[in-house]
């Protein structure tokens, strides 16, 4: 009898590893299978769940059938996200969908197609914080920023999203030079003007907004007939500090040294340069000045600025090196309207000294006209060095 238990403790002795083997074996079998389905989820390419109500239901049972493995990893945002869209394209449930959705924001914010599936479910919820959240979490991966931008230009258009997309970027989110920045895809005037109030609305709240940030979009508001708010917002950028309807009458702005990739402002001097002539801003022991060193030949345009005048007649007074004379031979001074109609002025006083004074011959017909010194011929061809210290603009009456 001794022999006869011995001999089956030998038995259950060879027999445990054998089990634990196959048990390890059933696991892994089981892990792998799991994992391979879990994988399935993950990758799905049907996981985008835009038109997922629509699609198929044959495809969407075949989906359904990994849908059990989550188990194994219910955090896997990927996997859920998998899950999620598998049931809605078997189902076409949408609400289902819309609920469950939620369940993605908890486990993350890295997954591009869970992201835009949260932007489907804030969509269908009309839930703007989530959306906020999401196209935020979007633009900091910088991912689909093409499909992104619209909508965020979409936003800025309507007060209620402005709102929540003023907050954000007051918050100086990593995003926000560049969104602000992106003014070339703006191309309908309410998408113009949106993009005008949502920056107001930031710089209202106390926070000052970089040249860079304002820049691309004035010419945007200019091109659109809003000069006025182009104005206002670049105005607002300087802390109020400009004189009207000239700014920079003293060149000071002009002369100094500006960071290599500052973007150009039409209220400020434009200085010209081409064949045949230079024109420089720069300062020395008497103070700023604008030189223009020209050939003498064609009609160049020297320096523009946009003014913030109304339409109506305007004088300049301009100073400048000895003789001034010089200066009414060789440089014209015109306003021009965006339509092209000008308005010229002739020098009245302009002698050996070295001050001029220039009359406009007839009314400017719009508001926010632009000032331009260009090239005179009419009095000779010869080459021409002048120095400008100042220039200033008043309306007449």
């Amino acid at each position: 009898m001794a022999g006869a238990a011995e001999n089956k403790s030998v038995v259950r002795r060879a027999l445990v590893p054998l089990m634990l083997a196959v048990a390890l074996v059933i696991a892994f079998i089981y892990i792998v299978g799991t994992t391979r389905r879990v994988a399935l989820l993950s990758n799905n390419p049907d996981g985008n769940l835009v038109g997922a109500a629509r699609s198929d239901r044959p495809q969407g049972k075949v989906a359904l059938a990994n849908v059990s493995a989550l188990a194994a990893n219910p955090l896997d945002q990927k996997a859920v996200n998998g899950a999620i869209a598998a049931r809605l394209r078997a189902t076409g449930d949408v609400n289902r969908a819309i609920r469950e959705i939620a369940l993605l924001r908890q486990l993350g914010w890295r997954n591009t197609r869970a992201l835009q599936n949260l932007l489907w479910r804030a969509g269908n919820a009309r839930d703007l914080p989530l959306m906020m959240d999401t196209l935020d979490a979007l633009l900091r991966r910088e991912k689909l920023l093409g499909e992104v931008y619209p909508i965020l230009n979409l936003m800025a258009m309507d007060p209620a999203f402005r709102g929540l997309l003023t907050q954000r970027l007051a918050a100086r989110p990593p995003w926000r030079p560049y969104y602000l920045m992106s003014a070339s895809d703006l191309s309908r005037p309410e998408q113009i003007e949106g993009r005008y109030f949502l920056m107001r609305a930031i710089q209202k709240r106390g926070d000052k907004l970089t040249r860079n940030e304002v820049a691309p979009i004035l010419p945007k508001l200019i091109g659109v007939g809003r000069s006025a708010q182009a104005f206002d917002l670049w105005r607002a950028q300087q802390g109020g500090k400009l004189t009207t309807p000239l700014t920079d009458i003293d060149l000071a702005n002009a002369a100094r040294s500006m960071p290599a990739d500052a973007l150009p402002v039409p209220f400020e001097w434009q200085l010209g340069s081409g064949s045949g002539y230079v024109v420089d801003a720069s300062r020395d022991e008497r103070g700023s000045f604008m030189s223009i060193d020209w050939s003498g030949r064609g009609a160049p345009s020297f320096a523009t600025q946009l003014t913030s005048g109304r339409a109506g007649r305007y004088r300049l007074e301009v100073t400048g090196d000895p003789p001034m004379s010089r200066v009414a031979n060789r440089i014209g001074f015109r306003l021009v309207c965006p339509d092209g109609k000008k308005a010229e002025f002739n020098p009245v006083k302009a002698g050996a000294g070295e001050r001029m004074q220039l009359v406009g011959a007839g009314p400017v017909p719009c508001d926010y006209s632009k000032l331009e010194l260009y090239g005179l011929t009419e009095t000779g061809t010869s080459a021409v060095s002048v120095v400008l210290r100042t220039v200033r603009l008043e309306r007449i009456n």
